[in-house]
């Protein structure tokens, strides 16, 4: 038997005896190993795998105190031994973790001591309890260890020459045992310390010529590494019980101090005996003589003979014995609302029959019923008025529902009755098999499920629903599942709205830097060519040229007018401060202005077209902005058209008119016709502009009650179209 502990083939089988679980972390806290033997955390067992990181697994809680201690064995390479708590799903696990360093790594034990904890805690409730009551029921406590064989005791049992404390060998107190009970006694303390702890047992003991009557009671036993037993118990000193058990005396007190109505009457109805409680009720004296009064007769709740025949024959019958209601049974106490009542027919030995009863006031439980069953129906009506579907089944009865609330049944199933029934029932095959592997997965797991679910409601539109699943565990019930659904279709729809306009906000925050970046461009451009050519024109003496160089700052002056219009225009608008003077306009001679301003202005081979309609069309706007959303399209397509025509007009649709700009230039990509309205943008970064103009003029549109679009095709020219209401001629 030698070398057993040193010979490196049996660690195994030692370890399994005696580690507990060993795992083996790394300097992340990442496990690399890792073995369950003997008393394994149940937490531990199912979290805990290798490549896991420990130290994401542990409750914030239990965290701050492990992390420490695994940091400080990991990097001074000293040893820790703590007891940590664990709370999850609503359960308290509690190991002891004894940390090493093991070269590059930290070893793990870890012993479950969960239940033990548990024990100990009960263990000390009880002594407390003990403590309370030993003082006048005469009790103590007691510990007795096998190592040793002492008995150490204290209390107020009044026994062992009434000292309240001692330490005695368990061998030297069997002297005081008297021989009649020492055997019983030996079987008794050789049956606890095998673990039988049910069982009380009374004795007798001699001191000073005076005998106790003795009950003990083991409450606890534990088992040492070292192989003795540590039991602890109570005794208490009830000689006075058996000196008066057969007293008469000691039952008529513990009836009169019940807390129930007690009474006693033969088939006549004459009362035999009543209880303290009952005579209050009912007004009886202490001095009154109870056997010349009838139980119908003292303001009890039979009202005649012939009630309490009745229930005589009844109560002899067996049809009312436990647990039947009387209500108002006192009528001298209304505040009695009712009394639960339990009548036994008893027989004597000379055959008379008696009936006993008791009976107990329930007013405070009907109280407590009627609350109970409002606050159930506020919950009830408020669950079923959520705008949330909620299901409850049962997990150990097939997942059959036990509750739907109303909202369940508006999207894709019938409303009936729903209880005892599955999802089978109401939704098809595959939708109802795909909802049960949901639920036995959550069942097994106890792990909640939250997800997000794009569903049809009946008229095919798009809807959003917030799902739930999760397990409700309780200690004294079945285990159930409960399903919560909310329709989020408008908070997503909100939610995605709102990431669009921030895509749109910072699209234009980025355009507006790149209009920034160009404006000092465009700005700068006119700005060098005045201040150079006003230069030449100064030291030019030629008459031709100066006519010229005129002619050049006069264009770039325009062009830096028109730039700084734009970008005025721009800010009143978004201020909401331009002003509109509306009225009727002739479209004929605002369209004539406009022909006429441009007709010298167009470019060579381009032919500016005026396609004549109706010569009393009115529309109500401001002529002054009308021209200006014209003479911005126009000049934009001569931009743009090298050749061909530029063809301006209107003409009437319903109670619009409507205006277009056509142009036979270069065209618009489609990719850019979807953004050529939004500010800062220019269908082609190769000309001059700020790309304010057709944003402004869509604003301007609107202002006046209009609409603007456009229609394109790359080589073969645009086509801007605007609406104006009406006007009256």
């Amino acid at each position: 038997m030698d070398g057993i502990l040193n010979d490196g083939k049996n660690a195994s089988k030692l370890l399994a005896l005696t580690a507990g679980t060993l795992f083996l972390l790394d300097e992340q806290g990442v496990c690399v190993d890792i073995m369950f033997n003997g008393e394994y955390s149940s937490f531990l067992k199912e979290h805990l795998k290798v490549g896991v990181n420990l130290l994401n697994i542990l409750p914030p809680e239990t965290y701050k105190r492990f992390y420490p201690e695994f940091r400080m064995v990991e990097t001074e390479k000293i040893t820790s031994s703590v007891s940590y708590e664990i709370l999850a799903r609503q359960k308290q696990y509690c190991f002891h973790c004894t940390m090493k360093p093991y070269e590059n790594l930290v070893l793990c034990q870890c012993i479950d001591v969960t239940e033990r904890n548990k024990r100990q805690q009960e263990l000390g409730k009880r002594n407390r309890e003990l403590s309370e009551i030993q003082k006048i029921a005469m009790i103590g406590d007691w510990y007795y260890t096998s190592k040793d064989g002492n008995l150490r005791y204290k209390g107020q049992s009044g026994a062992l020459n009434l000292v309240s404390q001692f330490n005695i060998t368990l061998e030297r107190y069997r002297r005081f045992i008297l021989p009649d009970d020492l055997e019983l006694f030996d079987i008794w303390v050789k049956n606890v310390l095998k673990g039988d702890l049910k069982e009380t047992f009374d004795f007798r003991i001699l001191m000073q010529k005076k005998i106790y009557y003795l009950r003990a009671k083991a409450l606890a036993r534990e088992k040492n590494r070292d192989g003795s037993i540590m039991v602890e118990g109570y005794v208490q000193n009830v000689t006075e019980v058996y000196q008066k058990r057969n007293d008469i005396s000691l039952l008529t007190h513990a009836i009169n101090n019940a807390a129930e109505d007690i009474y006693a009457a033969d088939e006549e109805g004459n009362l035999i005996f009543i209880n303290r409680l009952f005579q209050q009720h009912h007004n009886i004296s202490g001095h009154d003589d109870i056997s010349r009064m009838k139980i119908y007769e003292v303001n009890s709740h039979f009202k005649s003979k012939q009630d309490w025949e009745k229930y005589v024959d009844e109560v002899k019958h067996g049809m009312r014995l436990h647990g039947f209601r009387i209500s108002n049974p006192t009528p001298l106490h209304p505040e009695i609302l009712a009394m639960e009542s339990y009548a036994y027919w008893v027989t004597s030995d000379s055959g008379v029959g008696t009936i006993w009863s008791f009976a107990r006031d329930i007013s405070q439980r009907i109280e407590q019923e009627r609350q109970l069953r409002h606050f159930n129906l506020i919950l009830n009506k408020t669950i079923e008025n959520l705008p949330a579907s909620i299901v409850v089944k049962d997990i150990n009865n097939d997942f059959r529902y036990l509750y739907r609330n109303k909202e369940s049944f508006n999207r894709d199933i019938n409303q009936i009755d729903p209880i005892g029934k599955s999802d089978f029932d109401f939704h098809p095959y595959d939708v109802a098999v795909e909802k049960r592997i949901e639920d036995m997965e959550i069942a097994r797991t106890g792990i909640e499920k939250h997800w997000i679910s794009e569903d049809r409601d009946s008229e095919g539109n798009v809807i959003y629903i917030d799902k739930r699943k999760l397990k409700i565990e309780s200690e004294d019930l079945p285990p159930l599942l409960l399903n919560i659904d909310w329709d989020i279709t408008s908070m997503e729809r909100m939610k995605r709205e709102l990431i669009v306009a921030k895509e749109k906000a910072e699209t234009s925050d980025r355009l507006k830097t790149a209009f920034l970046a160009n404006m000092s461009h465009e700005i700068r451009t006119p700005l060098n060519a005045i201040v150079g050519f006003s230069r030449i024109i100064a030291e030019t003496e030629d008459a031709t040229e100066r006519q010229t160089y005129y002619e050049i700052v006069e264009e770039n002056n325009n062009r830096l007018l028109q730039l700084i219009n734009e970008i005025l225009d721009l800010s009143k608008i978004e201020a909401n401060i331009t002003e509109f003077k509306i009225r009727s306009v002739s479209l004929h001679e605002l369209c004539r202005e406009v022909y006429n301003s441009f007709y010298f202005r167009c470019p060579e081979n381009v032919e500016l077209v005026f396609d004549t309609s109706d010569l009393g069309t009115m529309v109500r706007a401001d002529k002054s902005r009308v021209i200006q959303i014209l003479s911005n399209l126009i000049g934009n397509a001569m931009k743009f058209t090298k050749e061909g025509s530029i063809r301006f007009g209107y003409w009437s649709k319903g109670n619009e008119v409507e205006l277009h700009v056509t142009d036979t230039g270069v065209g618009i990509s489609e990719e850019n016709q979807k953004k050529v309205f939004d500010r800062f943008v220019k269908a082609n970064d190769m000309e001059q502009g700020t790309g304010l103009g057709l944003s402004i003029c869509k604003m301007l549109v609107e202002k006046m009650g209009g609409r603007i679009s456009v229609e394109s095709i790359l080589g073969k020219g645009t086509t801007f179209r605007f609406t104006l209401p009406k006007g009256m001629g």
